[in-house]
């Protein structure tokens, strides 16, 4: 019997749905979003990164395309192309739309244990299972977060208002927490999406002691009370997070962990998505 694929319907984060519709109301969006499918060519981003990148493939860092397969049957997803940049800022992005494909820093394999980059590519994957590619194609250019070479190809000047930037970037840090879901659905736990967020955080490969990740989630949990309790602190956790397009790693660490004990998570591990009132509706072979 091949793997259960689980729909990302079952567990796109609420913040991520409800961003989206805040960004889709804003004016100006499908004016910004028609200019960008009248430029926007996959195909040439492809030739870009064929020129410019290493192809990992079976014969070429075959043992990070082999991460992929089941990942990608996990998700009930396409393998997309996988690409290596030469980078010292450690990050993996993915754009495209018919064909998406992932690109990974060399600063991401230099900061990561290799046992934890499976993690990340989940991460990667669940953005394209959850149908954020496009979307955060057209965020990262306008944004100014995307390469050089993507951004200079579709210059779009000054069609892109004050909100519709702020709406992107608040739906693509809501977006993360879903793909944060989809990676922890693949390794079955939160455990490693954690590990990943110490890291990213500030535990290195580098950092001889061990990390404390009772005392991480604690620190995240009095992060999120701090700010619950003051509006100021609210305000300021705006003003420090507006012009991001991931959201706190404490913070994403925790929603992680929080998730995986719960009875959705649990449900979608056990084979079955638990709806209202007990309600079951078994997940389907793919």
């Amino acid at each position: 019997m091949s793997a259960v694929a689980v729909d990302s319907s079952y567990y796109i984060h609420d913040l991520d749905k409800a961003a989206l519709r805040t960004l889709r109301a804003i004016p100006g969006f499908h004016k910004f979003t028609r200019a960008f499918m009248r430029l926007w060519y996959e195909r040439q981003f492809r030739i870009l990164n064929m020129s410019s990148c290493v192809r990992i493939n079976e014969r070429q860092l075959s043992e990070y395309h082999d991460m992929l397969p089941p990942i990608c049957e996990r998700l009930g997803i396409p393998i997309p192309e996988l690409y290596l940049e030469l980078d010292v800022e450690p990050n993996a992005s993915t754009y495209g739309e018919t064909n998406p494909f992932i690109v990974m820093t060399t600063g991401l394999l230099e900061t990561i244990p290799h046992e934890l980059v499976p993690t990340v590519l989940a991460h990667e994957c669940g953005h394209i299972a959850c149908h954020h590619t496009l979307y955060r194609t057209m965020g990262s250019v306008i944004l100014g977060t995307a390469s050089d070479a993507l951004s200079a190809r579709l210059p779009f000047g000054n069609i892109v208002s004050l909100p519709l930037a702020v709406a992107f970037y608040h739906w693509m840090r809501c977006s993360e927490y879903s793909a944060d879901r989809a990676a922890v659905i693949c390794d079955g736990t939160a455990s490693k999406m954690s590990d990943v967020c110490m890291i990213f955080a500030g535990f290195g490969k580098s950092i001889a002691a061990s990390p404390n990740k009772q005392e991480f989630m604690r620190q995240a949990q009095e992060y999120r009370e701090l700010v619950s309790d003051s509006k100021w602190d609210r305000t300021l956790e705006f003003l420090l997070c507006a012009g991001s397009t991931h959201p706190l790693t404490a913070v994403r660490a925790l929603e992680c962990e929080e998730w995986a004990a719960s009875d959705q998570f649990k449900a979608i591990a056990g084979g079955t998505f638990l709806l209202d009132e007990g309600d079951e509706t078994p997940l389907q072979n793919s």
